[in-house]
């Protein structure tokens, strides 16, 4: 069975009904290109930019809120599969990096949150307490993740060994190497596929740019996000792949049931091969925040 896939890129900014059309948009764009699965970048609801954890509470979605309940809509509309990632407020005062799969019906067919977070993600949002589903769907296992969790080997490994056949990985990175490196080692190392959607444009609040450009020695390009959406076959392979900047659909034909064979060009198969018993902790499940997010303060010396 083959499927059209798309992964779309685009710049989020502060203006959560604005970054709303543009993910609506954009569906629409790759739905009409014939596109059943769709992914889109991370954090698109808002920039991920606080001034601390209140106001990433405040402003992340809600269950039945206005966004997702679009979003929802959308994928009834065109009749496609969108996977999605957004701060998200849970009753119990947490707050997620939290993926969101909607079948063609609408219907919430799961969700994740973010298991491995970066930077200040640490100081406004709380990491998973138990991995993401795998979702047996008709168009193939899907497993969900999101950037960070791209760098690392583990959490699409624990995907991969749970059965997903496409991985869903949705960005928001300034880093180049992503595209070159991370995105097609994971698809290789886990002969699975891979979808891709990054940001474009600035990761930071465009007044903040000129001195966090200067306090950290890089020019302001380098703090907008890497674009370069892709999608990639089971053997690294990149079949499509959007540009380093301004906003794209990224589209392919792929078949799910290709990530059923998980042997290398040499005979041996991967998961076969593993030796679990050398690094059963990495295997454990997560456990959430240990501590709090980071001390009030921190004395330092140059």
């Amino acid at each position: 069975m083959t499927i059209r896939v798309a992964a779309v890129q685009f710049e989020a900014g502060q203006d959560i009904g604005a970054n709303l059309a543009t993910c609506l948009r954009l569906v629409t764009d790759a739905a009409r290109q014939g596109a059943q699965l769709v992914v889109l970048p991370e954090f698109c609801n808002h920039l991920a930019w606080y001034t601390d954890r209140a106001q990433a509470h405040a402003l992340a979605t809600r269950p039945g809120d206005d966004f997702l309940t679009a979003i929802s809509a959308s994928a009834a509309e065109h009749r496609v599969y969108i996977k999605i990632n957004v701060t998200h407020a849970y009753p119990d005062g947490r707050t997620g990096g939290t993926n969101f799969l909607f079948g063609p019906d609408g219907t919430l067919l799961g969700s994740c949150d973010k298991q491995v977070l970066m930077g200040a993600e640490n100081d406004h949002l709380d990491p998973a307490t138990e991995v993401g589903p795998v979702l047996d769907t008709p168009i193939g296992r899907l497993g969900m993740y999101a950037c960070m969790e791209g760098v690392i080997p583990e959490t699409t490994r624990g995907l991969t060994l749970r059965g997903a056949q496409v991985l869903l990985n949705s960005l928001n990175s300034f880093a180049t190497d992503e595209a070159a490196l991370h995105i097609p080692v994971r698809a290789a190392e886990n002969r699975a596929w891979v979808i891709a959607a990054n940001k474009v444009g600035p990761l930071l609040p465009a007044e903040h740019l000129p001195a966090m450009s200067r306090g950290l020695g890089v020019p302001e390009q380098w703090l907008h996000g890497a674009g370069e959406s892709q999608i990639v076959a089971p053997d690294g392979t990149v079949l499509a792949k959007g540009p380093r900047t301004g906003e794209a659909v990224v589209i392919a034909d792929i078949a799910p049931e290709r990530a059923d064979d998980k042997h290398r060009p040499d005979g041996s198969d991967i998961l076969a091969a593993r030796r679990p018993e050398l690094y059963g902790p990495l295997g454990d499940a997560p456990t959430g925040r240990r501590r709090p997010p980071s001390a009030p303060s921190l004395p330092v010396a140059v």
